[in-house]
């Protein structure tokens, strides 16, 4: 298992638009003064309170059912969707990212202290660093899949800007992993996934009822297989473009 602490995750970049899509804002521009400067003061602060860690490691598929994936080690994964999204792979890579408790805190200091607007954006601000940081490793578990000639096998990748309802309908919105509480895989998987990777290691543990602490985290797998499958994935809005998976 690989863990990567806050000094790997250096020149960390939450973009703006990822922040404001969080918060519901196609266009920044129609937000109002309030939040425009919530949203300054709350990336500002956000950038000094994230503690970026992460933990992963790669798993032989060793059979997909109808319904379940079983990896190297005997663990067993029961879920309809993960099993579809995994039929073509060879191996599954299992992750979890979190930010760190320091920004939860700064939240609750902002609202409890009256100023509720710098907190709102500020955990916005924080969902979207945790996405960051899952991407960030998905980069390295591309390059590993990559070496052995394989592929993380995401969805496809969009067309970006050049969609005409890019901004509007889907934020440009793409499965790159699946976790826990997605469709039909019950979040009291999440005990499954934790034996295959260990969240304690930084700092991410599991409450009685599967949810983790610090609550900006994820745990995730990702399937990793053949290059050059084509997904037969659309988008819902028929104007998108889906392409071969796994690279953007």
């Amino acid at each position: 298992m690989r863990v990567l602490f806050q000094a790997e995750f250096q020149n960390l970049e939450v973009t703006p638009k990822g922040v404001w899509r969080r918060l519901g804002y196609s266009e920044p521009a129609l937000a109002s003064p309030a939040i425009q400067k919530a949203f300054h003061r709350a990336v500002e602060v956000g950038q000094t309170v994230l503690e970026p860690a992460a933990c992963y490691d790669i798993f032989q598929i060793e059979r997909v059912t109808s319904s379940s994936v079983e990896v190297e080690g005997g663990v067993s994964f029961e879920s309809q969707d993960l099993a579809h999204r995994h039929r073509e792979a060879r191996e599954l890579a299992a992750f979890i990212v979190t930010i760190g408790p320091r920004l939860e805190e700064q939240v609750a200091t902002f609202s409890q202290g009256g100023d509720s607007a710098v907190g709102y954006v500020l955990d916005a601000f924080g969902s979207a660093a945790v996405v960051t940081v899952a991407h960030r490793v998905r980069g390295l578990i591309q390059d590993y899949a990559l070496s052995g000639g394989y592929q993380t096998m995401t969805h496809g990748y969009c067309i970006g800007d050049n969609c005409p309802v890019y901004y509007k309908a889907c934020s440009g919105g793409i499965i790159y992993w699946w976790s826990p509480g997605y469709g039909d895989w019950d979040t009291r998987e999440q005990k499954k996934l934790f034996t295959l990777v260990d969240g304690s290691c930084i700092g991410v543990h599991l409450g009685e009822t599967c949810m983790m602490t610090p609550r900006k985290s994820y745990s995730c797998v990702l399937p990793i297989g053949p290059q050059g499958e084509k997904s037969p994935h659309k988008c819902d809005e028929g104007e998108r473009t889906w392409m071969q998976r796994g690279l953007r």
